[in-house]
């Protein structure tokens, strides 16, 4: 986000969102039911399929989560999280730093381990991902370069989560921003996408923030203009309800594509 595009800071209270969001494991979020545990799953098969290549990676919109990095850190050593929100970078940092007061992301390490048939060493795994987050950084989808005034070689991944329809404020900006954020990937490599289908807002403390409403047409349309082919997704319809609590998504949409 830029302040000029939209001064909506929606984790200024990162703690509270992670309360609401993540605790416990990925809990049942009223209007996305089973979606959004779909969507932690995919990561882990994604990152195990062996067709997701390279050592570094770059998050482009983390927020203040890490578990989208767990099943990614057994295969790339150098983990870039770049976050708009000072209080998101401020929460992963204190998890890197093994501050008392972090967030316990345990529960979500054992989780993933399970699938990996790791369990037995979770605790090497946890400190294996802290060992591969190498750098904490601002970022600006609306910028050209959305990590400047930092300069770094183009990432073998480019990972966004639920982050740029969020961002922006209508098709058009997203459309650039989407732009903005491949360059940051070098050719052949891999983007990794999630995203809100059908939502125009999402809530965090009962405050909601307005989010572009996108379709699964737009989506792909906009990832094939910006350079991208081999594009590969899965959607996942949110849970049938009278009433929105946290966000009127219709559903979610990963998927993954590969820079010509």
């Amino acid at each position: 986000m830029s302040q000029e595009t939209k001064d909506v800071r929606s984790l200024d209270d990162a703690r509270g969102y992670l309360e609401e969001y993540f605790s416990p494991l990925m809990c049942e979020i009223p209007d996305e039911g089973q979606s959004g545990l779909k969507c932690i799953d995919i990561l882990h098969d994604v990152f195990n399929s062996g067709e997701v290549k390279g050592k570094r990676l770059i998050d482009v919109g983390c927020g203040p989560a890490i578990y989208q990095f767990i099943s990614a850190s057994r295969f790339f050593s150098e983990i870039v999280c770049a976050e708009y929100s000072e209080s998101g970078r401020a929460e992963i940092e204190k998890w890197v730093a093994e501050d008392p007061a972090a967030f316990d992301w345990s529960e979500y390490v054992q989780y993933f381990c399970d699938m990996e048939g790791t369990r037995d060493i979770w605790e090497d795994r946890q400190k294996q991902l802290r060992q591969a987050i190498k750098a904490v950084v601002p970022c600006d989808v609306h910028k050209p370069n959305p990590i400047e005034p930092i300069q770094m070689e183009p990432f073998d991944v480019v990972m966004t989560l639920f982050c740029i329809e969020t961002a922006c404020t209508d098709r058009k900006s997203y459309t650039a921003a989407v732009q903005n954020v491949s360059t940051l990937l070098k050719p052949g490599g891999t983007l990794i996408l999630q995203t809100y289908i059908g939502a125009s807002f999402y809530a965090v403390g009962g405050v909601r923030h307005p989010t572009v409403k996108l379709d699964v047409d737009f989506v792909l349309q906009t990832i094939t203009d910006a350079g991208f082919d081999d594009v590969k997704c899965s959607y996942y319809p949110a849970a049938k309800r009278e009433h929105y609590t946290t966000s009127d998504v219709t559903a979610l949409l990963h998927l993954t594509a590969k820079k010509m």
